[in-house]
């Protein structure tokens, strides 16, 4: 194992390339080239690229190496599903207090500020374990939300009617924002494949 002033930044930095969509779902990632690229040893970028097959965010293909991980139409439902539930479950168990959100997203990203909004909720339920979940689910949801303007209508407007709700609207009211959040996606699930398998931005 790296120590861990070595393994962090490292860690850090192909995690964040992978989510920021830097390789499209299938690129092989060569531990020898980024090592080389990121001026390190080998050692910690195989440790990374092993945390984030954990994460599923990396496949370790026997006989072929790591490559980023890849999302069929199915898995991208079933992510889906399982985000707008564990949401469910923290807008029930939220207390009456208004919920913070995070003002430090630029106004345009909506997958940022997405993710920034659900974290909160996640939070406020009191459930650490549901936060990290639904962390964990925000990276993995990340390259798909980077084409909501590109596929949906009025997903400004979406967002900032899911903000307000989050900030003060009553469980019942929140609960229909977020399935019908969802349920657009779960029907486009085609289109968002697409756009992410070309590379399009």
């Amino acid at each position: 194992m790296s120590p861990s002033h070595v393994f962090e930044p490292t860690y850090a930095e192909l995690r964040s390339r992978i989510v920021g969509g830097v390789w499209p779902p299938g690129a092989r990632l060569e531990a020898n080239r980024l090592a080389d690229d990121l001026g390190v040893s080998m050692t910690p970028v195989r440790d990374s690229l092993n945390r984030l097959v954990g994460e599923r965010l990396v496949e370790l293909e026997y006989g072929h190496g790591f490559c980023v991980a890849r999302m069929g139409e199915q898995d991208l439902r079933d992510l889906l599903s399982l985000n707008l539930a564990l949401l469910l479950s923290a807008s029930m168990l939220r207390t009456a207090a208004p919920v913070p959100l995070s003002h430090d997203a630029p106004a345009g990203d909506f997958a940022v500020r997405t993710a920034r909004v659900f974290e909160a909720l996640a939070a406020a339920s009191g459930n650490p374990e549901l936060g990290q979940v639904v962390r964990w689910l925000n990276d993995r949801l990340h390259s798909v939300r980077r084409h909501d303007e590109t596929i949906l209508l009025d997903t400004a407007a979406e967002l900032a009617e899911l903000e307000a709700s989050v900030r003060t609207s009553p469980s019942a009211d929140l609960a229909a924002r977020l399935i019908a959040y969802h349920d657009r996606r779960r029907r486009c699930a085609p289109c968002y494949l697409r756009r992410i398998e070309r590379g399009m931005t």
